[in-house]
């Protein structure tokens, strides 16, 4: 028994149908080096704020005896003063200053150097600062119960919210935009 000549050889039968359909050609990303430049410099103006603020904490903790007896203080200032020293929230807060200023200005010099690490260590140090904020407000209401003022959640606790977010979103901005992804090495 032979075979026909009618019927169609084998091998195209056997071709993948897919390969016949055209492909996508891939682009490349270029590389944006702006993205995280600029984000790494804003979050070093924002640390090198954050130090300065704890250093006015420092000097402020540094003339903590004079608060009490200074023109212009109430009593109940002046209470509330002491109360933040005597807990140790004070000296709290200007250590988490601190050490947070100084983890965003090395994730944001690494930023500015384009390097992937800059991210997770800026993001890390805008966590740190949320903490450090968290943990004061808690602190804060505490020490209020404690020692027998009263102390509620404003508007500064408003302004530490967007603060702290964007602190930790800000260098994660990087990985979202891929032009900044792809500038990263």
């Amino acid at each position: 028994m032979g075979t026909l000549d009618n019927d169609p050889p084998d091998d195209v039968l056997s071709g993948d149908v897919l390969s016949d359909e055209p492909v996508m050609p891939e682009i490349p990303l270029k590389p944006n080096n702006a993205i995280p430049v600029t984000i790494g410099v804003i979050e070093i103006i924002g640390a090198v704020g954050l130090l300065l603020i704890s250093a006015l904490l420092i000097l402020t903790l540094s003339m903590a005896d004079t608060v009490s007896t200074t023109e212009g203080v109430s009593g109940e200032e002046a209470a509330q003063f002491a109360a933040l020293v005597e807990s140790g929230q004070l000296l709290f807060t200007i250590v988490m200053f601190a050490l947070t200023s100084v983890i965003l200005i090395v994730g944001g010099s690494m930023l500015v150097k384009k390097k992937r690490l800059g991210v997770y260590i800026s993001a890390g140090g805008g966590a740190l600062f949320g903490l450090t904020m968290v943990a004061g407000e808690i602190w804060m209401a505490v020490i209020a119960e404690d020692y027998g003022f009263s102390y509620s959640l404003g508007a500064s606790a408003a302004i530490e919210g967007v603060c702290s977010l964007l602190c930790l979103v800000f260098p994660l901005l990087v990985l979202a935009i891929p032009q900044g992804k792809a500038a990263l090495s």
